[in-house]
């Protein structure tokens, strides 16, 4: 019997699923989830682009605020917990 991710175990493979350094089993099943989760896409579409952005800040050397850095930290904590908990209910 194959065994789903639930909703924690996505997000903890996020980065790794976009570096695409997870084996093929587990990117299956990262996959499956995703595809049938309206939460966990929506949270993969913002993390995927927050990455991007951040990839691209990189390479053009720019500094980004302190404060900027934060606020996102905060969103993407809040998003997170606000889609565990409303998975939850």
């Amino acid at each position: 019997m194959r065994v789903f991710f639930n909703c924690q175990e996505c997000v903890d493979l996020l980065t790794d699923y976009l570096e695409d350094a997870l084996d093929a089993d587990v990117k299956s099943r990262l996959d499956e989830h995703l595809s049938a989760c309206a939460p966990c896409i929506n949270f993969f579409k913002t993390f995927e682009k927050s990455a991007d952005m951040t990839h691209l800040l990189r390479e053009q050397k720019v500094d980004v605020p302190q404060e900027v850095q934060d606020r996102l930290k905060s969103f993407l904590k809040n998003e997170v917990l606000n889609m565990l908990n409303s998975k939850q209910k």
